[in-house]
């Protein structure tokens, strides 16, 4: 660690991802000796409102398995449970994409299901549990967006799988334009969300004299790594997961 925050001294990092409590990365990057730029460019909120979320909970004991594919749609549902004073039914396998959900899922039921290595909808579709779902019911509590892959390929064996919508992802436009300002002048671009990578847009359209070959797109996904390469980014860098262990690993091999 104590190489890859020397590997870090003055390098230029901007880092786009959801508001949280506790980051275990923005601290890892704040401690070292980098220059860091934060936008908290995701804003989320409930949608506790919709009649789809509403029929999801209450048919929620037909489902033989559940998917939680971020914190925030653990988050948003314990919320919602709370207030409608509901509980999760023991009957139902869960499942997180990562130990963050995993361990906020633990909280609520025993035995969470989760990839010990590949922290993804890829890793997670690689677990045993999930290549035995003939003529089951599935449910992903996701926020709005995201998931495509794991439900199309779940959906080859599976009876049915349905999102649980629990939350929304809205890009702040003011954070949107701060960054793609930003961007012209960092040595990494460190994105864990395809809706955040898109929004940004193409890179020449961000600045066609700009020379972007000296900017590294840093993401935790193949999935983004290609939507980086659409739209333009020279230099990629992907992590093995989001977790802040992986990012050092890669920070360490960008900057070496």
């Amino acid at each position: 660690m104590l190489v890859t925050i020397q590997v870090l001294e003055n390098k230029k990092i901007l880092v786009l991802k959801s508001r949280r409590g506790e980051d275990d990365l923005l601290e890892y990057l704040r401690d070292s000796s980098a220059i860091l730029t934060y936008f908290p460019i995701i804003e989320t909120e409930s949608n506790f409102c919709s009649k789809a979320v509403t029929s999801a909970f209450n048919n929620l004991d037909k489902y033989k398995l559940a998917i939680f594919v971020s914190p925030n749609a653990v988050k948003f549902t314990f919320e919602y449970l709370d207030n409608m004073k509901l509980t999760l039914p023991l009957e139902v396998s869960y499942f997180a994409v990562g130990k963050v959900s995993a361990k906020l899922l633990c909280e609520r039921v025993d035995n969470v299901i989760y990839p010990q290595t590949n922290f993804s909808s890829e890793g997670l579709l690689e677990l045993p549990q999930l290549k035995k779902v003939s003529g089951d019911r599935i449910l992903i509590f996701r926020g709005g967006q995201g998931s495509e892959i794991l439900r199309d390929s779940l959906l080859l064996k599976a009876k049915s799988v349905d999102y649980c919508d629990i939350y929304q992802r809205k890009i702040n436009k003011s954070y949107l334009a701060q960054a793609r300002q930003k961007m012209k002048d960092v040595d990494c671009l460190v994105v864990f969300s395809a809706q955040v990578l898109s929004s940004l847009g193409n890179l020449n359209a961000i600045c066609s004299k700009q020379d972007w070959s000296k900017l590294t797109l840093l993401v935790s996904s193949r999935r983004l790594a290609k939507i980086g390469e659409e739209l333009g980014y020279k230099s990629i860098k992907v992590a093995n997961t989001s977790l802040v262990e992986s990012m050092e690993l890669a920070f360490s091999e960008i900057f070496r």
